[in-house]
């Protein structure tokens, strides 16, 4: 009998290749339906890995993780790569030219966008004409008030780069040929691993590479991951991992290790809470004498 292949000594590698031709499968008969009722073909389908974890993470993180894959969701040469900068936004295109990197379409300083992008509609036009957007890792915090909150809607947060870098060519192929992993403060984050317009190999391969990191990077790793699934922007999620549903290592139901017997307890303070007050309420409806003397007590200061 042949191994098992798994992906980080846990998720089966069959497993992932069942539900990436599952979702082929749909995604084309999908598209085959829609292509008899519609004249413009649909909106191009991302396929997302989505990470359950068993607890809340406290810290807001601004910052995406970058994740290492095969095959790049953008080609600069026929998706637009807009850059923010900070000022004056001139310094950067030179920079750029003088580094003889030519796949950033658009360069956009900060002044340029509290100004001419300040209207809406100038924003909504930015976000349609490019697919992918770098920021100088300096202007980050100012983002989100300026840009708002249709680039978070869109999954289209801008990805920090460090433009101090001395090869800054490295820097930025090495951005765009990432995917990226924005953990929220819920139990599920999305991670965009292909598009439908990587065949199930190519897929695969992308999955393989990011895996690891992403339950690398995930808070508390795998102890603390409880699902990982697999869906289009319109499919259903279908799993290729979950933890086991007991008490043992890494199951579903297992003690925090940082907390010792915290947990146990908690839960025997809270039992012996309870049966306190199951007692003193006994204690009153059968014996009213007992009430007296426990006002006469707190008067007193005894």
């Amino acid at each position: 009998m042949a191994p098992v292949e798994l992906i980080d000594s846990r998720v089966k590698v069959d497993q992932c290749q069942r539900a990436i031709k599952a979702l082929h499968e749909f995604q084309s008969k999908k598209d085959a339906a829609l292509a008899e009722s519609e004249l413009l073909p649909g909106k191009e389908q991302t396929i997302w890995l989505n990470v359950a974890v068993k607890k809340i993470s406290a810290e807001k993180k601004l910052m995406p993780v970058k994740i290492p894959i095969v095959h790049p969701l953008v080609d600069p040469r026929t998706t637009g790569v807009c850059l923010i900068t900070k000022d004056p936004q001139r310094d950067y295109k030179d920079l750029l030219e003088d580094k003889g990197i030519k796949f950033i379409s658009r360069v956009i300083g900060i002044s340029k966008l509290k100004g001419k992008f300040k209207p809406f509609e100038a924003r909504r036009l930015l976000l349609k004409e490019h697919g992918l957007f770098l920021a100088d890792d300096r202007v980050i915090p100012l983002l989100p008030k300026l840009l708002g909150e249709k680039w978070f809607q869109a999954k289209k947060q801008p990805i920090p780069v460090t433009l101090t870098r001395k090869d800054l060519k490295k820097e930025l192929e090495y951005a765009i040929s990432s995917t990226y992993m924005n953990q929220n403060r819920g139990t599920n984050t999305a991670i965009k691993i292909a598009t439908m317009t990587h065949t199930p190999e190519q897929v695969l391969a992308n999955l393989k590479a990011a895996l690891p990191v992403i339950a690398q990077r995930i808070n508390g790793g795998w102890d603390n991951i409880q699902a990982f699934t697999l869906k289009t922007n319109t499919s259903v999620a279908l799993p290729v991992w979950s933890c086991s549903l007991d008490d043992k290592e890494i199951g579903r139901f297992a003690l925090d290790k940082s907390q010792g017997d915290e947990p146990k307890k908690k839960r025997k303070r809270e039992e012996d809470e309870k049966k306190a007050s199951f007692l003193h309420h006994i204690a009153i409806i059968f014996n009213p004498y007992y009430l007296f003397v426990q006002g006469y007590r707190k008067g007193s200061g005894c």
